[in-house]
């Protein structure tokens, strides 16, 4: 790992990366470990990957919130890396937050009160006038914005939310959703009008039993009680659950002021640098791109560039790119270190073909262009080989690393 005089200079040295529990079942395992003679002055820093934090999906990077996750992590173990002279790096996740954040629960239980009510992106309002409603609640947008999203998956990126209301209302969901049904008790039926204690025992051994084999809940036959259906499926629907992570919102100041928070929590955690898992993601814009759009995305690393800097902490943008892109070199024109996606790759490739010319040939970049990178042999994503191909862009092609075959 190299410094970089434009940002917060980093000494140089071995970074450790591990989970939590990698060693062990606990960090206190880990710091044990690396406070034990054979380590002592090998690292400078412990990239811990967030199951540090309070998480709940993705081995962590579906966050909840960023307090110490006290199963993994106790603030003794924060000591001991400061004792050991050991700094931390940790995940900023920008891009979202999960449903069981605290902001995202009091969305769904308040919603149009609730004080995060722009948190989180409202798919129809952003793309009022832009696109048509479609019969399932949300706008499809026109095709000439429709072609230009990246999609995570095949469908439009939407979890569709109830509100307390019993509205739905569509939100931006660019990475995994689940949504839950919970089976219905005879009790729960029983407040509805004109249900007898027969009925509902009758009703929810009807539902109870689709749920099993996997019937949605919109798809169930009851039969001989089908008068009850509506009532049947609004009390199921408002008490449905969710899993996943929901786009955060980068034009409300609340996801500002959240981001300057955590900024302050992961200093105070003893952090020297920060990845910014994701943050390619974070500017959305009618007529571009979802990821990495310009100059927006420049707009957002420079705020918050500004904010790391008052606590001290170099920001690390994570980027997985074509080499033929060209955004390694403009992430680090623009005051950033680079994470450095091609070197496992090459080094692989070095010693299955016998040659080192592709290796050296990055080496050389890296000395010419003055790159300042976080070298890595792996990585928790395994190890990179799309990011080794060229890519044609607006002054023609450029090869990759390694050719495609």
């Amino acid at each position: 790992m190299t410094s970089d005089a434009t940002t917060r200079a980093l000494p140089n040295g071995v970074m450790f990366n591990a989970y939590p529990d990698s060693i062990g079942g606990t960090l206190a395992d880990i710091m044990d470990v690396l406070g034990s003679a054979p380590f002592t002055n090998v690292f400078s820093l412990f990239y811990v990957l967030p199951t540090f934090f309070n998480s709940d999906l993705d081995r962590g990077f579906s966050v909840i919130d960023y307090d110490l996750n006290q199963e993994l992590v106790a603030p003794g173990d924060l000591q001991t890396a400061d004792d050991l002279d050991i700094g931390f790096a940790f995940d900023l996740v920008l891009n979202h937050l999960s449903v069981n954040s605290p902001q995202f629960l009091d969305l769904i239980a308040n919603g149009e009160a609730s004080h995060f009510r722009r948190f989180f992106i409202d798919w129809n309002e952003f793309w009022d006038q832009h696109g048509e409603m479609g019969p399932d609640g949300y706008i499809v947008p026109d095709e000439e914005y429709l072609k230009l999203l990246f999609m995570r998956k095949p469908e439009l990126p939407i979890l569709k939310v109830r509100f307390p209301d019993g509205s739905e209302r569509p939100y931006w969901n660019t990475f995994y959703q689940e949504v839950s049904y919970l089976p219905l008790t005879r009790e729960d039926l029983l407040e509805l009008e004109d249900v007898t204690p027969e009925a509902a025992e009758e009703l929810v051994a009807i539902y109870n039993q689709a749920l099993e084999e996997g019937v949605r809940p919109d798809d169930i036959d009851f039969g001989t009680w089908s008068d009850h259906r509506s009532d049947v499926i609004s009390i199921a629907e408002g008490r449905r659950s969710y899993l996943g992570q929901m786009d955060l919102n980068a034009e409300s100041e609340e996801v500002w002021e959240f981001y300057d928070d955590t900024l302050r929590k992961l200093h105070d955690y003893g952090a020297q640098l920060v990845r910014l898992d994701a943050f390619a993601y974070l500017h959305k814009q009618v007529g571009e791109s979802n990821f990495f759009n310009k100059p927006g995305t420049w707009e957002y690393l420079d705020r918050l560039k500004t904010m790391a800097d008052g606590y001290d902490l170099v920001l690390l943008p994570e980027i997985h790119a074509e080499y033929g892109s060209g955004l390694h070199e403009e992430v680090a024109q623009n005051g950033f270190p680079v994470y450095d996606f091609f070197l496992p790759g090459l080094v692989i490739d070095a010693l299955d073909r016998g040659t080192n010319r592709p290796l050296i040939q990055w080496i050389t970049e890296l000395v010419e262009q003055d790159l300042h990178t976080v070298n890595m042999l792996g990585c928790h994503d395994g190890i990179p080989v799309l990011d080794l191909r060229g890519k044609q862009g607006p002054a023609g092609y450029r090869p990759g690393l390694l050719s495609d075959d």
